[in-house]
């Protein structure tokens, strides 16, 4: 019985591992949309200043997709 045991704790930590991993790879990534989004958000405002057509439809695409359309 010990040996399966062994096999099992082994498959179990190696499985946690993977867990933590693929989660600090997630937060990576959420960071990393953060700050896309923060420089699209700048690039909107900026292109909305200089009365950019091309900007005001990201400004309607982003509210739209912010509210569920």
């Amino acid at each position: 019985m010990g040996l399966f045991s062994n096999k099992k704790d082994n498959e179990i930590n190696r499985l946690k591992q993977i867990n933590k991993s693929k989660d600090r790879e997630i937060k990576r990534l959420k960071n990393l949309c953060a700050e896309k989004d923060s420089y699209f958000d700048k690039m909107i405002s900026d292109g909305l200043r200089h009365g950019s057509k091309l900007a005001s439809k990201h400004m309607r695409d982003k509210k739209d997709y912010l509210n569920g359309k």
